[in-house]
């Protein structure tokens, strides 16, 4: 019975840092897709699927750090250091993007 309970509160704390990292990538997505949005006007869609990777990404977290200061200190003591965020980031904005580009090849063959 206790071997249950210490297995229950690892996946509950393990829930809860992926709802922070989930949430940490929601706050990012906004300005990257609205900077890649301006490399898609004058590159085509392959510059703003490798925009929202490196460009976008790179300027959302420069976004983050600056405006957000404080906010780290939160992840922190919920146990998530800043490069497990980013990564954890990046990781959610290639599968986003993936399934976004599923969808649209989806939709262009439909129609």
């Amino acid at each position: 019975m206790q071997q249950f309970l210490s297995r229950r509160k690892f996946y509950n704390r393990m829930n809860k840092k992926l709802h922070n990292v989930f949430e940490f990538f929601k706050s990012t997505l906004a300005v990257n897709l609205a900077a890649s949005f301006f490399v898609f006007l004058f590159g085509g869609l392959a510059a703003f699927n490798c925009s929202v990777l490196t460009f976008g990404f790179a300027l959302s977290l420069f976004f983050k750090e600056v405006n957000g200061k404080n906010e780290y200190v939160f992840y922190f003591n919920n146990q998530i250091s800043k490069m497990q965020l980013w990564l954890h980031s990046w990781c959610f904005t290639f599968v986003f993007l993936a399934v976004c580009s599923f969808v649209f090849k989806l939709i262009i063959k439909i129609l």
